[in-house]
């Protein structure tokens, strides 16, 4: 496979959740997806059996490789832990005070249970075994290690905003704590921004190019060494900042994914890897999922609640509720932290420890994609489309993961089936045969390419549509000229579908034609659909092309009796029910196609 070097890194994206920080697949009803690990939401500080222990305010979380959960309880100002079902105080001390919601904060060095915190908020567990605690209101890093507190870096009680030699740091409101790969300890210093402590203990601070925002509340690393991504979250911004490259760029919090759905208030940020984060969002009481974009081919970033039910306002999603993901309900949720395919969440406003499973999920391979591998053991479909296709969606239900279920169902090879998702925004026939010729692992055994008669006019060069017999010529050129990418044994299928504009709530075909002619392509298309897709999918018709119309499927559908959306009420993306239905189309299709 070719690879240009100079967009390697850039077009690289990690698919199919399915190695470092991996996420098992996920059977329905083998496990139960929110669960309650520890605290009865009465305010306290007991310690003892997980199922009576109590909190004042958990917040920040770490996880160490045996599993045990830190937990910093920030009102109580203390560092808590869970481990083998039993709360303890790890570090911390002091009374709670007259009102029983908080402790007096201090500082104190020395032992452990002696010392004294003022809002200990992130955690970080180093290299060294040591951890590492945000002791915000003291203005300074701590560390513990062998049961003693100590120091680490700023001095604590005075506030400031020095980099430099460690002797002489300042911290403003440090927050959340990240190491990475390089033992760097990288530090959300609210107010001020992102700043490094590197090992020898000098901090600088990073400044982003995108944005001035230094109102940093939490940050996570990727950890990945031929990428190491840093995501920081502000109230109106996440800044995804490439640190081999010294590059960043910042995704709009306000105007949300891809400008038309909410993105999310970010609190605390965890990777799953250099593409797929989830976070916690106090203002709706949700957990939420994101996917971030990978240039050239997929250019958005996409969000979705994962758990804590759909609402966008705190005051209608907030409760207390273990069970599904969309019966679940949390109430201000702040610290996450990932490990053996769940997220570990600090639910701050219920005073609990929950669990999340997380859901399998699969990403766009179009890039160099190794983690789901193409080879033999598996009839192996590459499926190309943009975002519309992708669009609400995380892995089983995916138009690929739907597709998977229908072929092995229907037991139509003698092998299982593999669907990668191959999104490539606002495609191009030049940037289809880039993916083909340089990125399409071999042992593909079929290329499904997601095509509508208006993208296929759009393909076009020409200031204005041909013609439709021109139309047909050129088109038929270009896909042979595809087909020729592929290896011999790789057919070529053409998943035909209408145009997909902006649509009505309705979700009415007719308002997406009239929509769809205002891009002033020829009536004809409008006017006798049938006629003009025949002539296009008939004129491709060479050994190894095959083409399958789903808009006749498309239209019987629309003209039932309240069918249910295919799509999103405001925009054109299939929803999980129209990647179901799609999916069940071409599935048919490539049934009926005994030579493949």
């Amino acid at each position: 496979m070719k690879v240009p070097h100079a967009i390697t890194a850039a077009a690289m994206l990690l698919c199919a959740i399915a190695t470092s920080g991996s996420v098992p697949a996920q059977t329905a009803g083998a496990k139960q997806e929110v669960t309650t690990l520890a605290g009865t939401g009465v305010a306290g500080i007991n310690d003892g059996p997980a199922a009576t222990a109590t909190f004042l305010m958990p917040t920040g979380l770490a996880r160490s490789a045996d599993g045990t959960l830190y937990i910093a309880d920030e009102a109580a100002q203390r560092i808590r832990t869970l481990s083998g079902g039993v709360v303890r105080t790890f570090a911390g001390s002091g009374p709670v005070g007259p009102t029983g919601l908080s402790v007096l904060g201090g500082y104190r060095d020395g032992p452990a249970l002696e010392a004294q915190f003022n809002r200990p908020a992130g955690l970080a567990l180093g290299a060294d075994g040591a951890l590492y605690v945000a002791d915000s209101n003291n203005f300074c890093i701590r560390k513990i290690k062998a049961g003693i507190v100590s120091t680490y870096s700023g001095k604590c009680g005075a506030k400031g905003e020095i980099d430099g030699a460690a002797a002489d740091v300042r911290w403003k409101d440090p927050r959340s704590l990240a190491f990475d790969g390089e033992g760097n300890l990288w530090v959300a210093d609210y107010d001020l921004g992102i700043r490094k402590i590197d090992k020898s203990g000098t901090v600088s601070t990073l400044h982003t190019k995108s944005i001035g925002d230094r109102r940093v509340w939490s940050l996570t690393i990727s950890g990945l060494p031929n990428d190491p991504t840093l995501l920081a979250a502000t109230p109106d911004w996440v800044i995804v900042a490439h640190l081999n490259t010294n590059t960043d760029v910042p995704l709009n919090v306000k105007t949300g994914a891809e400008g038309n759905r909410p993105f999310g208030s970010a609190g605390q940020l965890a990777a799953i890897d250099t593409r797929q984060y989830v976070f916690t969002d106090k203002r709706s009481s949700t957990i939420r999922y994101l996917r971030l974009p990978a240039p050239p081919f997929a250019t958005t970033d996409f969000t979705r609640v994962i758990a804590g039910g759909r609402l966008e306002r705190q005051i209608d999603n907030a409760g207390f509720a273990d069970g599904s993901y969309a019966d679940s309900r949390f109430f201000a949720p702040s610290g996450i932290v990932l490990g053996d395919g769940y997220a570990y969440v600090a639910d701050t406003g219920n005073r609990r420890i929950r669990r999340v499973l997380l859901p399998s999920s699969r990403v766009s391979e179009s890039g160099l994609a190794d983690v789901a591998p193409y080879d033999a053991s598996r009839y192996q479909i590459a499926y190309i489309g943009a975002s519309w296709a992708y669009w609400d969606s995380l892995d089983r239900d995916s138009i690929c993961g739907q597709l998977e279920s229908n072929l092995d169902a229907g037991h139509r090879f003698a092998k299982a089936v593999r669907c990668h998702p191959i999104r490539i925004d606002a495609a191009t026939f030049a940037q289809i045969e880039d993916y083909l010729s340089n990125y399409l692992p071999p042992h593909v055994d079929l290329v499904v390419i997601n095509m509508t008669l208006a993208e296929a006019y759009s393909l076009f060069a020409d200031s204005s549509p041909p013609s439709l017999d021109v139309a047909v010529a050129t088109f038929k050129k270009h896909v042979e000229a595809l087909k020729s990418k592929l290896g011999p044994h790789t057919k070529l299928m053409l998943f035909w579908t209408f145009d997909a504009d902006d649509v009505s709530d309705a979700e009415n075909l007719w308002e997406r034609e009239i929509n769809a002619r205002r891009r002033s392509l020829p009536d004809v298309i409008f006017e006798n659909y049938t006629i003009a897709s025949k002539a296009i999918i008939d004129g491709v018709n060479e050994p190894g092309i095959y083409s399958c119309d789903s808009y006749p499927d498309f239209l019987a559908y629309e003209k039932q009796n309240s069918p249910g959306p295919l799509y999103g009420t405001d925009d054109s993306h299939l929803s999980p029910r129209g990647s179901a239905f799609a999916a069940g189309i071409l599935a048919r299709c490539i049934e009926a196609h005994q030579d493949l």
